[in-house]
């Protein structure tokens, strides 16, 4: 007789986080992707196309975040610790917060102009995030440590890049912008923006961590 039922009555529990990692942090590259778009889009209504996008998708970010949390209590058999799989999870979330936030503030803000400093850091966020991406996604196998350890150094030199961007954009922006408002608004979008790698650079300490733990 056939076990035609035998794989969804007993899953893969690890294939089943790896998944959800996988796919969470595939949502986090495309929202950073509708921003570098959007922040180099020539039409308002292009603009505002993609941060409504970058919204639905961090509701999705939350549905998955708290999907790894449920599949985690019920699991009897999970890749690594469930705290672990937890952090890691709300660590994603966390990017997928600040690419939100990111977009939100030039969104509703209405800054008068996009400037070489957003631009610059919509493609760092791109690239954090994309290389965010694949070491999660090589985290499906552990063995590939030395792999993993390599794409969170990359993400490391991305967050410096970031970081000297952000410095200098506003250090020019206390030079040069006279009006506070318009200054307020820009710092906070420089801050939203420097943020989201920030976090990216957060979640492969917990990639790292696990990686030693489970080595």
């Amino acid at each position: 007789m056939k076990s035609t039922n035998s794989k969804s009555i007993f899953p893969n529990s690890n294939q089943v986080f790896y998944d959800l990692f996988n796919t969470a942090v595939a949502n986090v590259t495309e929202m950073a992707r509708l921003l570098n778009e959007a922040v180099n889009s020539q039409t308002s209504y292009e603009q505002k196309f993609n941060f409504a996008h970058i919204d639905k998708l961090k509701f999705k970010s939350y549905e998955i975040t708290h999907r790894v949390f449920s599949e985690s209590g019920r699991m009897l058999i999970s890749p690594f610790s469930r705290k672990d799989m937890c952090d890691l999870a709300s660590a994603i979330d966390d990017v997928a917060d600040s690419i939100t936030m990111a977009a939100r503030r030039i969104n509703l803000y209405n800054v008068p102009a996009i400037t070489k400093p957003i631009i610059d850091l919509a493609a760092l966020i791109l690239k954090t995030s994309t290389e965010l991406e694949k070491a999660v996604i090589a985290m499906n196998n552990l063995s590939k440590s030395a792999e993993i350890f390599e794409l969170c150094s990359n993400i490391k030199k991305l967050e410096a890049q970031a970081d000297s961007v952000y410095n200098k954009a506003f250090a020019d922006l206390l030079d040069n912008e006279k009006d506070p408002i318009e200054l307020i608004k820009y710092t906070d979008v420089f801050v939203a923006m420097e943020t989201a790698t920030d976090s990216c650079e957060d979640t492969t300490l917990i990639i790292e961590s696990i990686l030693i733990k489970n080595g």
